[in-house]
């Protein structure tokens, strides 16, 4: 399958069969502690294999040699970190060292690893799908948060798509919102910074997302969607400590499903903070009333509009 489009089609095709009421994934437990994605070759083992081969260069020449593939490795309070994105894409094999080296290794992480989730084939072979057309969603998992989440990067993501794709609003929007939301949903902390907090990650995830969804061959207005509701994802947040005002929020929230596809997908985001809802709970209020001063902006705002 290496045909864009052929990959694009099966993306969609996964999206499709996660969706599904009675299959496997929205009805699985992603709050069980004993959840795990795992990968053939594991984003940390991977992490301390090109640390290795590295190790010895400046930090100048660390990057740029790491640069060459698309990421680099940041140490951070005596832990490693990966940033970017690796990958051998438009790149020949090199011979010289450390070259030689990472692009095996970035080969290994990126083309030939496997999804394995123990117990569940059907998630198994949807992730391995996911990753065929969007290998980024690799160097998310097993990525820790900040000590307020409960789940890694990769199963807060999951439990977010879990989250939209079982609430009713979500239920009766149009396909192409459906794509669009699923999508950004998949990408909208892809940025996240290991083990902080990083408020910096609604609008980096965007400009990423930018990048990588022109190898969906998206027409542009499917691209801006996306990328409206990766940067806007934390509304709520904003919202609630007056950063920006309702007012303005309607202003760019205005067209199309945006607003309510960006409470769908706020309400699933604090739920999938800390298990048990305990996250959302004390948040859901204000989240009640954002939205509804928001939908009653943009209500008013369109009607006058028509007139």
């Amino acid at each position: 399958m290496n045909n864009i489009d052929d990959k694009k089609q099966c993306f969609y095709r996964t999206m499709s069969e996660m969706e599904k009421l009675d299959g496997s994934f929205l009805n699985m437990d992603l709050e069980d502690p004993s959840f795990k994605i795992q990968l053939k070759y594991s984003r940390a083992d991977f992490v301390q294999d090109i640390y290795s081969a590295i190790s010895k260069y400046s930090d100048a020449q660390k990057m740029d040699y790491t640069g060459v593939f698309g990421f680099v490795l940041e140490k951070n309070e005596n832990k490693i970190t990966l940033k970017g994105y690796p990958s051998v894409a438009n790149l020949q094999e090199e011979t010289s060292f450390p070259f030689s080296k990472i692009f095996h290794y970035v080969n290994l992480f990126t083309n030939e690893n496997e999804i394995e989730i123990v117990g569940n084939p059907e998630l198994t072979k949807c992730l391995n799908n996911i990753i065929k057309v969007f290998p980024e969603f690799l160097t998310m998992i097993g990525k820790l948060q900040h000590p307020t989440h409960n789940y890694t990067v990769d199963v807060h993501t999951l439990k977010v798509l879990q989250g939209v794709m079982t609430n009713e609003k979500y239920r009766s929007l149009p396909d192409e919102d459906k794509k669009a939301l699923q999508t950004a949903v998949l990408m909208h902390d892809i940025t996240k910074k290991e083990g902080e907090i990083d408020k910096s990650h609604p609008i980096c995830s965007s400009k990423d997302a930018a990048f990588i969804l022109n190898r969906f061959n998206l027409s542009n207005e499917e691209k801006t969607k996306i990328c409206l509701l990766i940067r806007n994802h934390d509304w709520l947040e904003r919202y609630n400590k007056k950063m920006t005002s309702a007012l303005e929020f309607a202003k760019e929230l205005k067209d199309g499903n945006n607003f309510l596809m960006l409470c769908i997908l706020a309400e699933a985001d604090l739920k999938a903070v800390q298990r048990g809802g305990v996250f959302y709970n004390k948040y859901c209020d204000i989240l009640n009333q954002g939205a509804k001063e928001i939908s009653t902006l943009i209500e008013i705002n369109n009607k006058l509009n028509v007139a």
